[in-house]
């Protein structure tokens, strides 16, 4: 969760960072105020250098603005060849190559970064001018029928209920194996809902309840392996029913009691600067892995400590979203909304970037969770939208991916999911595209849970 707040080039304005359910405004992208500036460091080591990799993707984006607005485009050229050197991982550069080579009359290069973006199942946009020399002699043919397929509707859940009423912008989801119900958060109307496989959903928490409050935009949530508590994650958002900007920037980790409903523990993000405590995953042995999608910090709370602690280096993700531990939970994977997934040694801290054998969008991840044969991520922040499974030959390398939903009607703009079973539940429609920075809601039908049988 950590988003960002759109940039210069057209290209990235329409896919812009997801990284913080808080800017998640722009029509099926997510926002965040302050979270375009980062992203780490893609197999590149920066211990020798001044600037974190968050601080060098910050640099070296400001440079294609700015040559952007000059209409400098061999400028604009070299320095996105230099993000791309720099920054592999980003999926949506080989677009913005395609379009300012194709400008500078290089067509042989456009068409081979149009092929790298189609090739990934991505869609780039080509009603820009600067490709109506490559339509007319026909080199976009094959490119136009592979965007295509790239279109074609793809579903293989069902509908399991859809939640009611349509304001609430539905965040994450997590599920009590004990009470047999799905817990939800919910951003817009500061509450956790709980529903059961019916759809009969009633209010858990909501900001109302004095031994919670403040209680703001609920976020990310998880439920305890022992299955006694629930983790929920609460951030001051511009999205809020009711929302006091003076307390913007707050946040805070709850620990909850789930029979009793109960507040257990409230650790509250340290005052100043920008935080935003939003996706988390949590261990067998009780620790807590939360991420900060505005600071770019990665945090553990350990099961026999009572403190936050940065697990990496200030500086190493620029948007981290849902981290997904491994099934012998020595590797953490963290998808970073900008830079694709890495691996962090549980061991050592080490950190690898994931690769792929084929071309593969790894990045625009807001949920990740782990199978048998790999890595399931929910892509808000591509376009399409998509929930894609990654399927790995080595814990860091992507032998294959294979799209499991996008491109129907009713997708919208998909958040999180939550493995029970065999089965995995994720949530459609969120409503994150029908609201603006404002907090005012478009009129919609609320978010849905579907279900998917694992791919074996």
């Amino acid at each position: 969760m950590c988003r960002s707040p759109g940039l210069a080039f057209p290209v990235e304005n329409r896919m812009a960072l997801q990284s913080n359910p808080a800017m998640r405004s722009q029509s099926h992208i997510h926002f965040v105020v302050s979270l375009l500036l980062v992203l780490v460091c893609f197999g590149i080591v920066l211990q020798s250098q001044e600037k974190t990799a968050r601080d060098l993707y910050a640099s070296e984006r400001q440079k294609t603005r700015e040559a952007f607005k000059q209409k400098d485009d061999k400028g604009l050229r070299d320095a996105l060849l230099q993000l791309q050197k720099d920054f592999p991982g980003r999926s949506a550069i080989p677009e913005e190559l395609a379009d300012v080579e194709a400008r500078l009359g290089n067509t042989g290069q456009a068409l081979e970064w149009l092929k790298a973006s189609v090739a990934m199942g991505l869609i780039p946009k080509l009603d820009d001018r600067s490709f109506d020399a490559l339509r007319k002699a026909g080199k976009l043919d094959d490119i136009v029928q592979q965007i295509e397929q790239n279109r074609s509707s793809v579903s293989l859940s069902k509908s399991v209920f859809r939640i009611e009423p349509p304001d609430l912008i539905i965040e994450d989801i997590a599920y009590d194996k004990e009470g047999r119900r799905f817990l939800l958060s919910s951003v817009h109307q500061r509450k956790i809902i709980t529903c059961g496989q019916d759809g009969q959903c009633a209010d858990f928490i909501t900001s109302a309840d004095s031994d919670f409050q403040p209680l703001w935009g609920v976020l990310a949530l998880r439920v305890d392996p022992s299955g006694k508590y629930l983790w929920a994650t609460t951030e001051s958002l511009p999205f809020e029913i009711v929302h006091n900007k003076a307390e913007e920037g707050r946040c805070a980790l709850l620990k909850i009691d789930l029979k009793a409903r109960a507040l257990i523990q409230r650790y509250d993000c340290d005052p100043g600067g920008q935080h935003e405590m939003g996706d988390m995953t949590t261990a067998s042995n009780g620790d807590v892995y939360v991420s900060d999608g505005s600071s770019g910090d990665l945090f553990v709370l350990r099961h026999d400590h009572d403190k936050l602690e940065k697990l990496v280096p200030s500086g190493t993700f620029v948007s981290p979203q849902t981290p997904a531990l491994s099934s012998d939970e020595k590797l953490l994977y963290v998808p970073d909304y900008v830079a694709g997934i890495a691996a962090i040694s549980l061991t050592d801290h080490s950190i690898r970037w994931l690769t792929s054998t084929s071309p593969a969008a790894l990045d625009g991840i807001d949920g990740l969770y782990t199978t048998k044969n790999g890595l399931i991520g929910i892509q808000n922040g591509t376009a399409p939208e998509r929930v894609a499974e990654f399927r790995l030959e080595a814990p860091v390398k992507v032998a294959s991916w294979t799209v499991l939903e996008a491109n129907w009607i009713g997708l919208g703009d998909p958040t999180h999911g939550v493995i029970v079973g065999d089965d995995f539940y994720f949530i459609t429609n969120s409503g994150w595209d029908r609201v603006d920075q404002g907090g005012s809601i478009a009129p919609g039908k609320g978010a849905e849970i579907r279900k998917m049988a694992l791919l074996h």
